[in-house]
């Protein structure tokens, strides 16, 4: 049996280092440096995105420390895409290493990594769900929905969820 390895384990494990190093700068030298800890909490990060909650609706605008607003405007566009016309918003929109906001609402419930449900409380569709290992989309609906999240949680119980449509590899049967 032959493998092909298109992407070196250096190149890769380079990659995943710089990631997680954006990812500590963030936190460090944007949100930490221009927020108040009161003002926030760190619900989850991983290498390609972070969950905050902040106390304000409109923390970019309302939240800064005062005497960083104008340091923030400044230095605004080393963390996110430039947003003061459509042609550079549209380049920026997928420049590697520019933080934005994908989603928003008012919960989330944890499991663990790469486990956790966010969704709007009032709202009966809005939600994003990470279930690790298991099938989404109309599988698995009793489980993964706020409910399910929440009764793990507060029963300190395990729900299970079905995968279906594997196909076996010849070569393991």
């Amino acid at each position: 049996r032959r493998i092909k390895l298109n992407n070196p384990i250096h190149l890769s494990i380079a990659i995943y280092q710089l990631a997680k190093l954006r990812m500590l700068q963030f936190y460090y030298d944007c949100i930490d440096f221009y927020f108040d800890r009161s003002d926030f909490q760190y619900q989850e990060m991983d290498t390609d995105s972070a969950y905050i909650a902040f106390t304000d609706d409109h923390p970019f605008k309302n939240l800064i420390k005062p005497e960083l607003v104008q340091h923030f405007k400044d230095h605004k566009y080393d963390w996110f895409p430039r947003d003061y016309n459509d042609k550079v918003a549209k380049f920026d929109r997928r420049t590697a290493g520019l933080f934005k906001e994908e989603w928003r609402g008012d919960a989330m419930v944890t499991l663990s990594p790469k486990n956790y449900i966010c969704y709007l409380p009032d709202a009966k569709y809005k939600q994003k769900v990470s279930a690790k290992g298991v099938q989404q989309g109309n599988r698995n609906t009793d489980v993964l929905n706020p409910l399910g999240f929440e009764t793990v949680v507060r029963e300190k119980i395990t729900l299970q969820g079905t995968n279906t449509g594997f196909r076996i590899d010849k070569q393991t049967q």
